[in-house]
């Protein structure tokens, strides 16, 4: 645990988080987990049902996840296909973000541990090249994953629709440059998760954890 991640902190049952401060009725927004890994439903939704995979010990992307973890593959596997039959959302219509940095200089979203974006019904988004980096382009996410270089920053984003491209980033992109740009193709008018207050959505899909 890093006592600086507010991930670690609030998987370790801390209330000083953004997710305590917005939501105190809760204990945990944890809707899906597995041995290394847990789902629980973003702050800031870009569509209903928007998740993010955290794992559960400190790594700054999945990548390095991805390289200490033998069963990670497996393990993703089976916690999307529980938070998909969860929420009731098809797999192949979602589509999946994550800005893999290593250090702060690297951009982000001011939160450096791994967690992947994932955005139902979202899945025909694409977000193109976001700098001088060649992107890869894989069919599967695992193999993206395994394609992609844990000591460099990148970019994932794709679809089980359409593939999914991984992308080195050559230089630094502006925090939550990704997000910004989903959020403009789903036409919303809030991006920056930082600016999100208490969400019906956030009650909703809780509420179904706990049916």
């Amino acid at each position: 645990m890093k006592d600086n991640c507010v991930f670690c902190r609030e998987l370790n049952g801390r209330r000083d988080t953004n997710f305590a401060r917005l939501y105190p009725e809760f204990s945990s927004r944890v809707i899906a987990e597995t041995v290394d890994l847990v789902v629980f439903p973003c702050i800031g939704q870009l569509a209903l049902g928007h998740s993010l995979v955290v794992t559960k010990t400190h790594y700054t992307n999945f990548a390095e996840a991805f390289s200490e973890i033998p069963s990670l593959g497996i393990q993703l596997n089976s916690a999307l296909a529980g938070v998909h039959e969860l929420l009731g959302f098809e797999p192949r219509d979602t589509l999946y973000f994550e800005h893999g940095t290593i250090t702060a200089e690297d951009g982000g979203c001011g939160i450096y541990h791994a967690h992947l974006h994932l955005v139902p019904n979202a899945g025909g988004v694409k977000v193109g090249s976001l700098s001088s980096g060649d992107p890869l382009n894989r069919k599967a996410l695992i193999e993206a994953y395994d394609a992609t270089d844990s000591e460099k920053p990148y970019v994932l984003t794709g679809s089980d629709q359409y593939g999914f491209s991984t992308e080195t980033l050559n230089a630094v992109i502006p925090s939550q440059t990704i997000r910004r740009k989903v959020a403009s193709e789903l036409g919303c008018r809030v991006w920056d998760w930082r600016e999100a207050g208490p969400e019906e959505g956030m009650f909703e899909l809780l509420g179904r954890k706990l049916a």
